[in-house]
Order: C-alpha cells, then structure tokens, then sequence
C-alpha cells in the first residue's frame, strides 16, 4: 500500500508511527486521517507501506493535543524496540563498528523517511550523526524529540553501552520540551537548540565500538535487501512514480499518451520529458513495465479472458498483447503464462 502521490511532498514508513502508537494508541481521529491517506490498520504490518509527511505531523499534532502530552515523542523513542524498522535495521545492527552501522543507516535513510537526509561527519576528536529535514514539513518538536531519543535508544540497544557517550545534542526546535527528562536521557551533554538539524556528537573513537550483534554474512544478504528495497523505492517515488500511478489510472481509458500524462501531472510535455530522462527513464519505458507487470497479475486471474486482459492494458486488439507479452517473456504466450501459473 502506498500513499497519495504529492509533488511536493516525500513520504514515509509506517513503521515510522509503530513507537508511537505503543504511546498513544489510535483514536477515531487518527483513522479518519489514515483512511482519507488509502490506510488501514492492517497496512501497519507491511513494511512497504507509505504515508505523506505532512500527514504524518498532521497525525503527531492531534496525538500531542488530545493527550496534552508534549513528551509523546521523547516516551515513543523509549519504545522501540528490536525489528521496529525491518531490514535497515536488521543491516545496520550486522555491522561490525558503529561507524559502519551509522554510514549503513545513512546510505538507506529514504526507507525509513524520504524527507530527511542524514549524514556522518568526523572533525577532529568528535562524530556528527546528523539529520535535516530536506523537503520543507514544518517539524514538531515531538518528531525532532523522537528521532534523537530512538537513535539513542538502538544505539544503547545495540552496542551495550550502559552510559550515555555524548557530547552533545543538537535539536531543530527553539526550545527544550523538558529539561529533566532530556537530562536523564542525554546525562551531561550539552543541549543546543535552535540548530537547523538533529543531531547527536560524541567523541571519535566511539565509532569504532563494535556491534554487538555484528555478522559479516547476514549484513552482506540484508544490505543487498535494502539496496534492491531503496532501488523500488526511488522508483516508485519521484516523477517517474507519478507517471506510473498515472498511467495504471489511464490504461483503461485508452488515453495514455505523454500529452495526457503530461497534462495530468499540470507539466509540459518538454518538461516531462526531463525530468524523466534526469531520472533515467521515459515515458515509453514505464508504460511498457506497467503494462508487463499487470500483465502477469492479470492473467493470473483464471476469470478474466485474454482479450479483456488486453482491453485492461489499453491494447486495441489481443494481437498487441501477444507481441508485447512475446517480448517481455523471451517467446511464451500469455495463454502459455496462464497454463504455467496453474501447473505451479
């Protein structure tokens, strides 16, 4: 499942929310705002799922004000726990050092949440791991609290460090939701706010702490997951998405030209196209992966003919879904698609 498509906006994991619905629970409120989003509870254990970031402060922002409760995102980032973030998670933690397993988290932060970008810098004696956000959401503090608090939170989960290790905190918001917890948190470091990023800073060397669940093997198969996870991602987000999520609503219409698409997305047709090529693709070249891939879902449906398997597809005649199916499968027809679905 995935989220409404907006030009302006990135989206993000569902299992971004896991922590906080341990806190808060969910409210008639919130399912209102995940139905208008296309979600529903049962889309919250499917790791694909994807929600806008605006509606996800939209969803904070009610939570914090129904509960009174400014500390929402400090007590969620107390909550995570082991497996919350799926496979970046699971590859991170495989890492043998931590600056590894933080350069890990950097590499495939779009999984997680496509409005942020996060980074490692090394000056000196200390480590910045720092986050900013990159697509203009207004943050609450509550979602600044939560990413700093989680991260420590794992970090402490996964080394077995028993003290806080940190210099200092930086924070996007102006103002401390509430000192003495931070300072039961974050021990001695210094606070800053105000800082245009999150941030943790701790000394150098720290990096070279192991992992305590480090395993060459398993981070070799999981980092290739998350490679091929951030590769669908990319190409399912960005203009080439939208071309897609257009072009499945156009087929059956039998008007899915790069004028129509072009126009659906309120952009020229030139500017279409370059933004496309910027993005490795063509209209051409997505049209034809849409149409190879509900293909092959539709002819695994025994009920429907392959002549309306063709109308679906936007083909005028069968004879065009044959030469297309011929290409896409190396020579099989789809009547032989269909015969071998039935025989697996």
């Amino acid at each position: 499942m995935s989220a409404p498509n907006d030009p302006q906006e990135t989206t993000v994991s569902i299992r971004w929310m896991i922590p906080f619905i341990r806190v808060t629970g969910t409210s008639p409120g919130d399912l209102k705002i995940l139905a208008r989003e296309g979600i529903t509870l049962r889309d919250f254990v499917d790791p694909d799922t994807r929600i806008r970031h605006r509606a996800i402060m939209e969803l904070l922002a009610m939570a914090v004000h129904r509960l009174n409760d400014p500390e929402i995102g400090i007590r969620a980032g107390e909550r995570v726990e082991p497996g919350d973030y799926d496979a970046l998670e699971y590859a991170a933690r495989s890492c043998a050092t931590v600056r590894e397993a933080i350069l890990c988290a950097v590499r495939y932060q779009h999984l997680m949440h496509g409005g942020q970008e996060a980074r490692l810098v090394e000056e000196g004696n200390l480590a910045f791991w720092q986050w900013r956000i990159t697509d203009g959401v207004e943050q609450l503090p509550a979602a600044n609290d939560f990413a700093l608090v989680s991260s420590g939170t794992l970090g402490r989960m996964y080394t077995g460090a028993e003290k806080s290790v940190l210099r200092e905190v930086h924070f996007l918001h102006a103002t401390p939701t509430n000192e003495v917890t931070y300072r039961r948190l974050f021990g001695e470091a210094e606070l800053k706010f105000d800082m245009g990023h999150n941030a943790l800073v701790f000394d150098r060397a720290h990096l070279d702490s192991p992992m305590s669940h480090a395993h060459a093997g398993l981070q070799a198969a999981y980092e290739q997951h998350v490679s091929g996870l951030l590769v669908r991602l990319k190409r399912d987000e960005g203009v080439a998405g939208r071309v897609r999520n257009v072009l499945v609503d156009q087929l059956r219409a039998g008007d899915f030209s790069v004028n129509t698409v072009a126009r659906r997305l309120a952009m020229s047709v030139t500017t279409l196209r370059r933004r496309l090529g910027e993005e490795d693709t063509s209209h051409r070249e997505i049209l034809d992966e849409v149409r190879r891939e509900l293909a092959q879902s539709y002819l695994g449906d025994a009920s429907l003919a392959i002549s309306e398997v063709a109308f679906l597809l936007g083909f005028s005649h069968v004879t065009g879904l044959y030469k297309a199916f011929h290409r896409w499968s190396e020579g099989t027809t789809p009547a032989e698609y269909r015969a071998q679905l039935k025989r697996r």
